[in-house]
């Protein structure tokens, strides 16, 4: 933990979005780190499908290998602390190593473009391009913004796991199993909860359940007994929902150590232009918080309304999934424009010149100039609303 204290002081980039990333995954290094020295005791606690024996009987570069294997596997993919029916399994076929690596590498492709697409957006929204506010041009528009920065996350990290799953697969490194898709499903999406619980929290969901409650605990060399089985699926609902809070508690700690590397980045690029610029760059650590920590009060509000729901004899169908997508799309945009507002103006101030999307040409600009010879941003760009804020 004291080496990633050291590496928050010194993992400046020079590009704002790779500071904060990067300050993420050592949070999330914090967390790993407190699960596996002060919580729980891995050796005897975690098993790997493989494992014939446990790991504290195996000799020390074995259990070096197993270590190494453990802290790459977020997701406990083959591991007795995988969560059931988190991870969506890899589609049976595509469980061939030929199979698996067409599948993944259309996928890749196909992501490209959505980020592609994503980014032509952005550049040719005045509101996003300008860097005015993600508010500006109205509440629908701001939905539609705030899911366009989504997708565009959604779509690099995507394209990176890809990548990873090829290459380890094609270096026989790992079976096509143990790679299933970055995210789950998007027809999950329809209540907060499962939004973040089964699409995007994939990588993240074992660390960001770290102080529970949590269930009994069972030795994994123990045969499953049916009691056990029956006995989990038994919890109470307040303990459900304090779970829920700790872990989005978890999830602001993960993203405020993102925005203390963007701030140490932020004051290292503006130091060699002068202390006076420095007071035109507002404090950044602590913006990406509220917004998780709001998490657990849309969560209690969509329960308190399906509870009520159930009581007037309502049920689960097309329509009260189509009103939770509704539900899910206005919480976010309400409540995620702030936290990107926040951050919008100290990622500009940390960009290095090109570094930003709205300075980049994506390859669906490329294409079109080179078909039909037209430019497509100042074509597009006044099909949308005006700014009117700040």
């Amino acid at each position: 933990m004291a080496l990633i204290a050291a590496d928050m002081m010194v993992a400046c980039t020079g590009s704002s979005t790779a500071d904060y990333s990067f300050g993420a995954a050592l949070g999330t290094g914090v967390l790993q780190s407190v699960r596996f020295l002060l919580l729980v005791r891995p050796l005897e606690e975690y098993r790997h499908e493989s494992d014939k024996v446990p790991a504290h009987q195996l000799s020390f570069m074995q259990r070096l290998i197993w270590v190494m294997k453990l802290i790459y596997s977020p997701r406990g993919i083959g591991w007795s602390f995988k969560a059931e029916n988190s991870v969506v399994p890899v589609d049976p076929r595509h469980r061939t190593r030929a199979s698996f690596i067409a599948s993944r590498l259309r996928w890749l492709l196909s992501y490209y473009l959505f980020w592609d697409a994503a980014t032509l957006y952005m550049r040719c929204n005045p509101a996003l391009f300008s860097g005015a506010s993600f508010t500006s041009q109205g509440y629908i528009m701001q939905c539609l913004n705030v899911a366009v920065a989504f997708c565009q996350y959604y779509a690099i990290l995507a394209c990176i796991h890809c990548a990873a799953a090829v290459l380890a697969v094609v270096v026989n490194l790992n079976e096509p199993q143990a790679w299933p898709q970055l995210f789950g499903h998007w027809k999950d999406a329809y209540t907060i909860r499962k939004f973040w619980g089964k699409v995007w929290h994939q990588m993240l969901r074992h660390h960001l359940t770290l102080f529970g409650p949590h269930r009994p605990k069972r030795n994994p060399w123990d045969p499953v007994s049916t009691e056990y089985s029956s006995a989990r699926e038994r919890e109470p609902w307040a303990t459900s929902y304090r779970r829920l809070c700790y872990a989005f508690v978890c999830s602001a700690f993960v993203h405020v150590c993102g925005d203390v590397v963007l701030q140490l980045g932020i004051w290292k690029n503006i130091s060699s232009t002068g202390a006076s610029k420095a007071m035109d760059v507002p404090n950044v650590i602590g913006r990406s918080a509220p917004y998780f920590l709001l998490q657990p009060v849309g969560v209690l509000v969509e329960d308190a309304v399906m509870e009520v729901g159930k009581r007037m004899g309502l049920k689960e169908g097309t329509w009260t999934r189509m009103v939770g997508y509704v539900w899910v799309a206005a919480f976010m945009g309400l409540f995620c424009a702030a936290s990107l507002d926040a951050l919008s103006i100290p990622f500009r101030v940390g960009h290095q010149p090109g570094e930003g999307a709205e300075d980049r040409t994506t390859l669906i600009e490329a294409m079109a100039n080179r078909a039909f010879g037209v430019q497509l941003v100042p074509l597009l760009s006044p099909w949308f609303p005006a700014v009117t804020g700040s």
